[in-house]
């Protein structure tokens, strides 16, 4: 009986076994195909043939690369993501997160690009290119942020020149309701006049009063009294 079980392990085993290499040698072929019509810059059939060995960390990443050369770039974000989750060695993640941040600073996504190559050099401290991209990819966030700041700025002061102008135009219009009530009030009391007008009023009677008097004084013969001489 333990014979009998044996003998149908061993089987199974080496149809496993089978199976396992049959699908190396798939995933290598595809690869290989890719990698043919890559260098040849037919970038469709590359995509098609690494499409086809996407088990295989070596396939996704040569998906993103030649996703990257067609300027699909989220494509190629895409499939360096997965390549760094995929790989098993440092090396082969320093590589995937140095294309991502490649493909992050081709969409002047700074930030992210900023993060990927890190997470490169993280794994590759030696690695030159990506120590260049970093500092290219920190100087772009830095222009960035400044002229964000800037553009705040000027955003803010463009607020308070238009809250100042309402604040104007608000005053001018309660100026001029004030002064169309206080002419409609006058309106509805004839009788009554404005201070300037009873002003003028008064000093046009003073001097009609003046040349008055000097009328009087024009046609007037004043004769100096004499003292009485009483007889007693």
């Amino acid at each position: 009986m333990e014979n009998t079980t044996a003998m149908r392990i061993v089987p199974l085993a080496a149809v496993l076994l089978i199976a396992h290499s049959a699908t190396a040698q798939a995933l290598d072929r595809a690869i290989r195909e890719g990698n043919a019509a890559y260098k040849k810059g037919d970038q469709d059939a590359a995509i098609r043939s690494y499409s086809k060995a996407l088990a295989d960390q070596r396939g996704v990443f040569n998906l993103g690369n030649a996703h990257y050369r067609q300027d699909s770039l989220t494509d190629a974000q895409r499939d360096f993501e997965a390549a760094s989750t995929l790989a098993k060695s440092p090396g082969e993640q320093a590589r995937a997160f140095h294309n991502l941040g490649n493909s992050r600073m081709l969409q002047k996504q700074w930030q992210e690009a900023v993060n990927a190559y890190k997470q490169a050099l993280r794994r590759a401290p030696g690695d030159e290119d990506t120590r260049y991209n970093l500092a290219y990819a920190q100087k772009k966030l830095q222009e960035e942020q400044q002229k964000q700041k800037q553009q705040q700025q000027n955003k803010d002061q463009q607020k308070q020149q238009q809250d100042q102008q309402k604040q104007d135009q608000q005053q001018q219009d309660q100026q001029k309701q004030q002064d169309q009530q206080a002419k409609q009030q006058e309106q509805k009391q004839p009788g009554q006049i404005s201070k300037q007008d009873a002003e003028r009023m008064l000093e046009a009677m003073q001097q009609q009063e003046k040349a008055a008097q000097k009328e009087v004084q024009k046609n007037i013969r004043v004769r100096p009294k004499e003292p009485i001489e009483q007889d007693w």
